[in-house]
């Protein structure tokens, strides 16, 4: 019998509606986190696609080791405070603008040993821009925990997710019905649960199946405009 995905050990607390799942698609993410000892250099990557719950994973690997978040954009001296004051350090979005100076500060701070540093992005460090050659080849080296598209069970998760932040509650039909014909990506579930929201079907009334059909062929035409 095959074992049912379970949820992740990290304590979410009031920083989450639910607790984070680990299945298939982020299951050695996950281990990957838990085992940050074994970091090489201290430091890792978490590359996911927009909507995959990279973020929501990493404040949950912040959140067990009392990790403090860095802008990516920080000053130097603000790395090094982080990372006296917490020990561990994690920068979201870090393939997005920052400053070469504090992303190289903070590796050499994981590698001495102040700690781990956990860098948060939708591409592989190798292509993340960087105008200091030692960040670019510091960069290509760095480890990396890649999330991959949900599958069925998590794509059930992250689309009833979305729906809740729109005030939209799923009848348990339209939830089957999508699930099994929408596309298996994180970018369908958010597709989905935004048509429905521009169709107004929002309030006490679970979503119906005709409801979902219509919202989830307003999905897939928009995608090919």
């Amino acid at each position: 019998m095959t074992a049912q995905p379970r949820l992740f050990e990290f304590r979410m607390g009031d920083h989450s509606p639910e607790n984070l799942v680990v299945a298939e698609a982020n299951r050695e993410a996950a281990l990957l986190l838990a085992n940050w000892r074994t970091w090489p250099g201290g430091a890792l990557a978490l590359i996911g696609p927009q909507g995959s719950g990279k973020t929501h994973l990493a404040l949950a690997w912040a959140l067990e080791n009392g990790a403090r978040q860095l802008a990516a954009d920080s000053q130097v001296e603000t790395a090094a405070r982080a990372f006296d004051d917490a020990g561990a350090v994690w920068i979201d979005d870090a393939d997005g603008p920052h400053s070469d100076e504090t992303l190289i500060r903070v590796l050499d701070l994981a590698k001495s040993g102040r700690g781990p540093a956990l860098l948060v992005g939708a591409s592989l460090p190798k292509f993340w821009q960087a105008s200091i050659p030692d960040l670019r080849s510091r960069l290509a080296a760095l480890g990396a925990a890649i999330l991959g598209e949900p599958d069925k069970f998590l794509l059930e998760v992250v689309l009833r997710r979305h729906c809740r932040e729109r005030f939209i509650e799923l009848g348990h039909d339209a939830q089957v019905f999508l699930v099994e014909n929408m596309g298996q990506s994180f970018a369908a579930a958010h597709a989905v649960a935004q048509s429905l929201d521009e169709l107004m079907v929002r309030g006490r009334k679970p979503v119906t199946v005709a409801q979902a059909r219509r919202a989830l062929a307003a999905a897939e035409q928009a995608a090919k405009e």
